[in-house]
């Protein structure tokens, strides 16, 4: 009736991965590889090799307090980087398990890094890796680089004492800030297998400091990555999918003034129609923002509700100007992160089995499909006193 600890393993026996870092590998450095697989050795592999670099949590090291060392020696590290070569992620890891003396577990992979190169080559080996491995969760954050994707591995940040923590903070702190989607690797999972959209990852960016700037998001055309938009269009989709908080600011100048303010967007709301006018696909969309004025750098200067009418007209006319760019660079790409596919086969049904059916024909339908945008600025608080 009991079954006991029979089958049990020791956490000090399990080799903890933290966080999986994606790179390229040039085929001399095959000879690194300890070579437990025979695909490793396929000389008809059209794909090339991969560097998988891990970062493993030494038992004992990781702090536990928020003071002092939380036992730790001086000078010793929380974690163990490592790296292996192979031709797909399994065959990577099996090299790298060569050398270890314990198994490798991912119940606690927190972040994986894939570099950019190695995103616009395909990720399809690698996403259907994770997705088949059990122990990995579907809430792990899954981000692109700029750079190399080891370099973030090798990382050393100064808020942190273990490194995947810090960049597990950033991008938790950032979707809490209203900076950036919940764009995690079960979210990413669903946007990519769906027939009327395409999934958008973090672009980060390392610093000389080891900090991390999230200098975008990456998107996507099925498992290859198509294009990156800037910070500020992060807060441009997250407008036209109702994504809250608001985070982002904008700055810009009073009409018929040289005073700069400064608007920060506070709350969303959004909603996207899709409607067929003459057998062809046009969508909506009807966004609001709230916002608080934050800065204005001329004090002497009175805000009526003329004058903030006036400032909320404008920022209408540069963030509409802002959405309609974003929808077109997309469109270029044929990359429909905003999910207008979706919202045609949820509301016209006969006519998406009819007309496009499948992922590829949607991809071509939405670079010529047109979109009406409707932006409405609403400033909420502009400070204790108006000059």
């Amino acid at each position: 009736m009991l079954t006991g600890c029979w089958d049990r393993l020791e956490i000090e026996d399990r080799a903890v991965v933290l966080a999986i870092a994606i790179d390229e590998a040039k085929p001399h450095e095959a000879n690194e590889s300890s070579n437990a697989t025979q695909i490793l050795k396929d000389p008809n592999s059209k794909k090339g090799l991969i560097r998988i670099t891990v970062q493993i949590a030494v038992p004992g090291r990781i702090p536990l307090g928020t003071g002092g060392t939380g036992g730790v020696p001086a000078g010793q590290k929380p974690v163990w980087v490592l790296s292996s070569v192979g031709s797909t992620i399994n065959d990577s890891l099996m090299n790298l398990q060569q050398q270890l003396a314990d198994r490798l577990f991912f119940g606690h992979l927190r972040v994986i890094v894939v570099s950019e190169a190695m995103a616009r080559k395909g990720i399809e080996n690698e996403k259907d890796f994770f997705r088949r491995q059990p122990q990995v969760r579907r809430t792990v954050w899954m981000v692109v680089s700029k750079g190399k994707a080891s370099d973030i591995m090798r990382a050393t940040p100064q808020l942190e004492r273990v490194p995947t923590l810090y960049l597990v903070a950033a991008l938790d702190h950032a979707k809490e800030m209203g900076k950036l989607p919940n764009n995690f690797l079960g979210v990413f999972y669903s946007a990519s297998s769906a027939k009327g959209q395409e999934g958008s990852l973090p672009y980060l960016d390392l610093k000389k400091e080891s900090n991390v700037e999230i200098a975008g998001l990456a998107y996507f055309k099925g498992d290859k990555m198509e294009g990156i938009t800037t910070p500020l269009q992060i807060g441009h989709f997250m407008a036209m999918k109702q994504i809250n908080p608001g985070g982002y600011s904008v700055i810009t100048h009073i009409p018929g003034s040289e005073t700069s303010v400064i608007f920060q967007s506070t709350h969303r709301k959004a909603k996207i129609t899709t409607e067929i006018i003459n057998g062809k696909i046009h969508a909506k969309v009807v966004s609001q923002i709230e916002g608080d004025l934050r800065e204005k750098s001329n004090e002497n200067l009175t805000l009526t509700k003329e004058t903030i009418k006036k400032l909320e007209q404008s920022i209408e006319k540069d963030g509409k100007i802002g959405f309609e760019k974003l929808i077109r660079q997309t469109q270029k790409d044929g990359c429909d992160i905003f999910g207008f596919g979706e919202e045609v086969r949820a509301f016209h049904p006969s006519y998406w089995n009819k007309e496009i059916k499948t992922k590829q024909k949607w991809e071509e339908m939405y670079q010529e499909m047109s979109v009406e945008v409707s932006l409405r600025i609403n400033m909420r608080r502009i400070g204790t006193k108006t000059k």
